[in-house]
């Protein structure tokens, strides 16, 4: 396990999104240079033949958002024929795929704010686009009527992580009031070199620099840092692979979860202050597991009518968060009205279900993400809610079995993963090991041990969609523990 002392090398891989924010910035001393050009270098390196920049995955909000970030430092700073070239295809990309933004659902972070500001810097360095495109004023009206105005430049507001959608707009000084003590706007490589583009910052830069360095000098994440995320859940993975908690929750992390949970709840990072329904659901876990009490209050700050919110102002609920939350309160009697939060929960899980089947959610595209967390949570259910929770389990754990392919992986978008391949195996580690269960693991486990260095799409979701390597990897290793502990006699 990554502790958090140790977590000082990336833990986010880099993204397309965030580095092209950082290849726009330009130099204080000619503005028709890159301050950073070493991002602007990698952007170049990094097109998709389609062109578009993006996931390994094709997923179109996560590509239309990386295309348009790139093609502005591309417009402003390329002078070579080849970057005229690259230019050319990324705009094609937007003409051909552009409409088909609004037939699919959004579930990028602040998309809705983003794309409007990203269309008019595009169009202000020269990029030719769609008319099309401009489809989304009408949610970032919505989406900002939401915010009080006095919070819009607070750093204890999730709407700081992207603070780049302010565009024109933006008051500079009260821009710079955001910025937190390691230097960034939000944990965000893109809104602080969006500060750059408005006033030379020597502590922006400082972080951007270390973001820079953590991946030769040419390419960001999409957030930086996030160490407590990253150990949480690269703990937890291991948990469901079988690891006792007790050897997972040491030190510091230990410490920086109690302190969460002493107070507002358990945030993705000391540096970032707005605690979380996720963060602070599964450290709930983790402390019964390892058999430390503490008190669940904190979660109570997440609790709304219908179901648990991961952050204040958000428009749409996570189906995981609510998963999570579900796991805590199974195992906390004393939680004020405990009994009304889990049929809460569990109404919300059965209004929400894709086709009767599956769980989707917004910080994962796959469904095996959500829906694999939902079988591991439902079957713990016990007492009057067990009933409820089988019927939710029985058709969830049919798909799954249903949907691995031939080769005994899983994969949602026609691309098999051993991340989603991982998922389903150790949601299937907690059912009862009937004969399809049995013959879906022992095919699955032959998969992930042939695949294990196969390379991973970005499928996680922030304002891009990205690979977390610690916590993937530990899934991954999580499920060929206990497929060695099954089938090691048939596979040895």
């Amino acid at each position: 396990m990554q502790h958090l002392e140790n977590i000082h090398i990336r833990s986010i891989a880099s993204t397309p999104y965030d580095t092209a924010w950082v290849a726009a910035v330009p130099d204080p001393n000619d503005r028709r240079d890159p301050r950073f050009p070493s991002a602007l270098n990698w952007i170049a390196a990094n097109q998709w033949p389609d062109g578009s920049w993006g996931s390994e995955i094709p997923y179109l909000h996560d590509r239309i958002i990386c295309t348009l970030a790139a093609l502005v430092p591309l417009a402003r700073y390329g002078r070579r024929e080849q970057d005229t070239q690259m230019i050319r295809r990324g705009e094609r990309y937007l003409w051909q795929n552009a409409h088909l933004l609004e037939t699919q659902q959004c579930e990028l972070v602040g998309f809705e704010l983003l794309l409007p500001t990203l269309v008019e810097i595009a169009v202000s360095a020269g990029v030719h686009l769609p008319p099309y495109i401009y489809a989304f004023e009408g949610e970032r009206t919505r989406k900002l009527k939401m915010l009080p105005d006095k919070l819009l430049y607070s750093p204890h507001v999730t709407i700081a992580h992207s603070l780049e959608f302010l565009g024109s707009s933006v008051d500079p000084l009260q821009l710079v009031s955001v910025r937190a003590a390691n230097g960034s706007i939000g944990n965000s490589p893109a809104a602080t070199a969006f500060l750059l583009h408005h006033l030379d910052d020597q502590d922006a830069v400082d972080y951007l620099e270390r973001c820079l360095a953590d991946d030769s000098g040419e390419a960001v994440p999409v957030l930086e840092p996030c160490e407590t995320f990253d150990a949480l859940w690269s703990a937890q993975h291991r948990w469901l692979g079988g690891t006792p908690a007790s050897e997972l929750l040491v030190e510091p992390l230990r410490s920086v979860l109690e302190a969460g949970l002493q107070g507002n709840g358990v945030s993705l990072s000391p540096s970032f202050p707005i605690p979380d329904a996720d963060e602070t659901a599964v450290a709930l876990v983790f402390f019964h597991e390892a058999g430390i009490a503490i008190s669940p209050s904190a979660l109570k700050l997440f609790e709304r009518d219908d179901y648990f919110v991961s952050f204040p102002y958000e428009r749409h609920p996570s189906v995981g968060v609510n998963i999570h939350a579900l796991m805590a309160l199974h195992r906390y009697e004393e939680y004020p009205d405990r009994d009304n939060a889990i049929t809460k929960i569990l109404r919300f899980l059965a209004g929400n279900r894709q086709q009767g089947s599956f769980w989707t959610d917004k910080w994962h595209i796959s469904p095996l993400y959500a829906t694999g967390r939902a079988i591991v949570a439902l079957s713990e259910v016990d007492g009057r809610h067990a009933a409820f929770a089988q019927e939710l389990l029985a058709p969830s754990l049919a798909w799954v079995l249903n949907t691995q392919n031939e080769d005994g992986s899983w994969g949602a978008f026609d691309i098999p993963t051993a991340e989603e391949t991982a998922y389903a195996l150790l949601a299937l580690h907690r059912v009862p090991p009937t004969d399809e269960v049995t013959a879906a693991r022992s095919a699955g486990y032959t998969y992930l041990v042939e695949h294990v260095s196969k390379a991973r799409p970005a499928m996680w979701i922030d304002k891009c969609l990205y690979y977390p390597l610690h916590i993937v990897e530990a899934a991954i290793q999580a499920a060929l523990k206990v497929g060695q502990h099954t089938f090691d006699l048939v596979y040895a």
